[in-house]
């Protein structure tokens, strides 16, 4: 069934709103001010959800003009109708919307700078393989069908270069669902991948399944397989990658790193100017493998904290940053509830994972009361819930910005600095 609207905005999820019959419609595709024929799809609710099928007025400014030939089958990035460029701007108006139950905060984040990024930012990916189509790719929106990928604006070229090299090994050697896990270095001259357990798939992968180096793009050196957790098991070759950054990172497969390339050196940078150069102690309370302790490293020498539960990651933390204390196993909140007299003369940095800080972490945080909290947020929603609880136990927002870590996609990174008054 088609149905013809006129979007008034974007919402929070990056759709646009337009309300049709006394009920909200929410249209993937779609941009404000334009009129759209739609396919109506699942229902939830009050709230009618439907996807575009052709733009039947002026196309809005920032509509792609030319999008990628995937984009109504691929699951992979959602807004691949929006410029690259200086389509990131609307990521503002989105991470608004998103935090709209904190009026203030939401319009900081409406005026907020948007540092966009190019395409084929991705240094990490992971494509799901589909033994039965012999298809390795990202899933098509709203399903768990593996979509084709002949060409991709947002993973690298050379991991788009290598993927029929997969898929013609996955075929002769694996014969369940499993995701490729990918990461490359910053300049694309190596990479590693491994194997996971997919979905509707074994528990564990068989050590036979990996392809092997002879099969694969001779960049890639190392394969290995992964537990539903993310640790390793068994493989060849190397598992870890290096970046070269001022202060070189070690990454292992399967642990979190910041994908984009183009922006990873620009966040690294921005870090050292919001710890800033007086050599506070600081405390990195999501530390991963130590992207952002080794900014606060670089910029002074100072006494650095680092906390990461992932355990391939915190060793690595350890290996990177050999001058920190690195925190082992424990999450932010456990290890806090263990140290008695915590310096109110810190900078934390804060960098949790999609659900945002914990009310235990707020609430840590606002007993400790340290002199400054850099927080990192993929989400802009919980990023205004954690920040007006703080605003409302005296701190300052004195810096806030956006990142399109994600081109082609509606998801945006804040960056902020509170202050204690």
């Amino acid at each position: 069934m088609t149905t013809r609207l006129k979007i008034d905005r974007l919402i929070g999820g990056g759709r646009g709103l337009t309300h049709h019959e006394g009920c909200p419609w929410m249209v993937s595709g779609a941009l404000p001010g334009e009129t759209v024929d739609v396919t109506t799809g699942r229902r939830k609710g009050k709230v009618q959800f439907a996807a575009t099928q052709r733009v039947v007025s002026e196309p809005h400014t920032l509509r792609e003009e030319d999008a990628c030939p995937h984009s109504d089958t691929c699951g992979g990035c959602d807004w691949a109708h929006v410029k690259i460029s200086s389509g990131a701007s609307l990521k503002a108006e989105v991470a608004a919307e998103a935090a709209r139950g904190f009026p203030g905060l939401a319009e900081r984040l409406r005026e907020s700078r948007v540092t966009s990024s190019a395409q084929r930012a991705r240094l990490r990916a992971r494509l799901h393989w589909d033994p039965k189509q012999r298809r390795l790719g990202f899933y098509s929106p709203s399903s768990w069908t593996v979509s084709e990928i002949s060409e991709c604006r947002v993973i690298s070229p050379t991991l788009m270069d290598t993927v029929p090299q997969f898929e013609a090994a996955l075929t002769s050697r694996c014969p369940a669902p499993v995701d490729v896990e990918w990461l490359e270095k910053l300049d694309e001259s190596s990479a590693v991948f491994a194997l996971r357990p997919g979905r509707n798939g074994p528990k564990i992968v068989e050590k036979d399944w990996i392809p092997d180096s002879a099969q694969v793009n001779n960049l890639i050196i190392g394969g290995f397989a992964l537990d539903s957790s993310g640790n390793r098991t068994i493989g060849w070759g190397s598992a870890k990658i290096t970046m070269d950054l001022p202060f070189p990172l070690t990454v292992p497969i399967g642990a979190f790193f910041q994908g984009n390339r183009f922006l990873v050196r620009w966040l690294f940078e921005l870090i050292e100017q919001l710890v800033g150069a007086d050599p506070l102690p600081t405390w990195d309370l999501h530390a991963g493998v130590g992207l952002l302790g080794a900014a606060a490293l670089h910029v002074s020498n100072r006494p650095l904290v680092a906390v990461e539960p992932f355990r391939p990651a915190a060793e690595a933390a350890r290996s990177n940053l050999p001058s920190a204390e690195v925190v082992v196993g424990d999450t932010a909140e456990t290890y806090l509830s263990s140290v008695p007299n915590l310096d109110s003369e810190a900078v934390v940095i804060t960098d949790p994972p999609r659900a945002g800080l914990s009310k235990q972490l707020r609430s840590q945080l606002i007993a400790w009361a340290p002199r400054r909290i850099i927080m990192l947020a993929c989400d802009p929603a919980t990023w205004a819930r954690d920040t007006a609880e703080l605003l409302a136990n005296n701190y300052e927002l004195t810096h806030l910005e956006l990142a399109d870590l994600f081109p082609s996609t509606h998801h945006v990174e804040v960056i902020a600095l509170l202050e204690r008054c």
